[in-house]
């Protein structure tokens, strides 16, 4: 009998060369089929504790429920987990705000991968902010998220070029965030991974430095490395670009 392949994940941050201190956080949790990067609010008081605590509260959710009920059976009702589990951090972030006065105003993005059928080739990404997932597949590139921008609300609405960098100065506003706002909806979708694929999640120190084709084009090249160089390769490439902000990028693939 075939062995199944495991779907496994790496991480790699880095605080750049212009940031004081590094904001984001990574998850990588293999045994829960679960992946998360979110990048705390450069602008507000306690981005790096907003990181650490959504990040917290969302693996605690999940691993309660594995424990509890097991992991989700239906593909129906996973959206909607992941939904509450984002609204868990949202709250666990503000909680925690209120209770520490001088982290008032702190908030995070959140971008995850959840696979919980480690026999079945579908997962689900989610997203608040502006921290993104990538698929590799058949060496293409393409984005499984949008980002909860002022800048991607006026591409959609046509008023800005969909070329527009994300450096563009609106990029930096984000229209949603976790701990932000009383309420707030992550977006889920669900995708099927195949063998050769590989998913990226990322924050946006990765994508303000290099655009798709030089993320692609390092991937490529890199292709018969081990996953964590690869990472490693790519925030070294946005170092080299200027490393404006804090790098992080996890990788998932098969462990052909």
């Amino acid at each position: 009998m075939a062995r199944t392949p495991q779907w496994q994940g790496t991480g790699v941050t880095h605080v750049g060369l212009v940031r004081p201190t590094n904001q984001d956080t990574f998850l990588v949790s293999n045994e829960l089929g679960l992946w998360i990067v979110a990048d705390g609010m450069g602008g507000h008081a306690g981005g790096d504790v907003a990181s650490q605590k959504a990040v917290e509260a969302i693996h605690n959710y999940v691993t309660e429920r594995a424990e509890q009920e097991g992991r989700p059976a239906g593909t129906d009702e996973i959206p909607s987990f992941l939904r509450s589990a984002l609204k868990h951090a949202n709250e666990t972030v503000r909680a925690y705000a209120k209770a520490n006065p001088e982290f008032t105003g702190m908030g995070t993005t959140v971008v995850l991968l959840y696979r919980p059928d480690p026999f079945s080739p579908l997962a689900w990404v989610a997203h608040v902010g502006d921290s993104r997932a990538y698929l590799i597949h058949d060496q293409q590139f393409s984005a499984l998220t949008r980002d909860h921008t002022v800048l991607e609300e006026r591409i959609q609405q046509g008023l800005l070029p969909k070329s527009t960098p994300a450096s563009h100065p609106d990029g930096h506003v984000l229209t949603r965030g976790v701990g932000v706002s009383p309420t707030m909806e992550a977006d889920v979708s669900t995708i099927k991974l195949q063998l050769m694929d590989e998913v990226i999640l990322c924050s946006d120190g990765l994508n303000k430095m290099l655009n798709d084709e030089d993320i692609l084009d390092i991937l490529m090249t890199m292709r018969a490395h081990p996953p964590k160089r690869k990472c490693q390769a790519l925030i070294d490439q946005a170092n080299v670009r200027g490393g404006r902000d804090n790098t992080t990028v996890v990788l998932i693939a098969a462990d052909k």
